[in-house]
Parts: structure tokens; C-alpha cells; sequence
């Protein structure tokens, strides 16, 4: 049977703000091992980079456009 490496960067990631993240007590640059149930298998197991929370992207909210806006009073 082969086997196979994978790198800390080829796993998908997971924010260390996540609820389940803060409830397991992991840090960014550990690896997650997350098992549920599956209505297929018994457990399906996935694996998840534990990274940062990226506080550099905001989001903007805009105001709504004036189309939009005498769309929504007509409903």
C-alpha cells in the first residue's frame, strides 16, 4: 500500500475564531481532526489547518440602490 504526504498547506483550513476550534482548545498551526456522522458511511473524517482569523478583509455594507429601493416599496 502506498503512502502518501500531504503538506499542512494542502489541507483545507479552519478558523481558530471557530466555535468548534475554541471549544477544542487548538491554536493556529495545529491540525483538526473532525468526525461526523454520515447518513451514507457510519463517520466521515476530515482534517482542517487551523489558521488565524483574517482581520485585513472588511466587509461593506452598502446602502441599497435607488432601484432597489422604489422596487421594494411597490411589493
Amino acid at each position: 500500500m502506498e503512502k502518501y504526504h500531504i503538506k499542512p498547506d494542502q489541507l483545507p483550513r479552519i478558523l481558530a475564531t471557530d466555535p468548534a476550534v475554541l471549544s477544542a482548545g487548538a491554536k493556529p498551526g495545529q491540525i483538526v481532526k473532525i468526525i461526523r456522522k454520515s447518513p451514507t458511511a457510519k463517520y466521515a473524517t476530515a482534517y482542517r489547518l487551523v489558521i488565524e482569523s483574517d482581520t485585513s478583509e472588511s466587509f461593506i455594507f452598502a446602502e441599497p440602490s435607488e432601484e432597489f429601493s422604489s422596487a421594494s416599496e411597490e411589493i
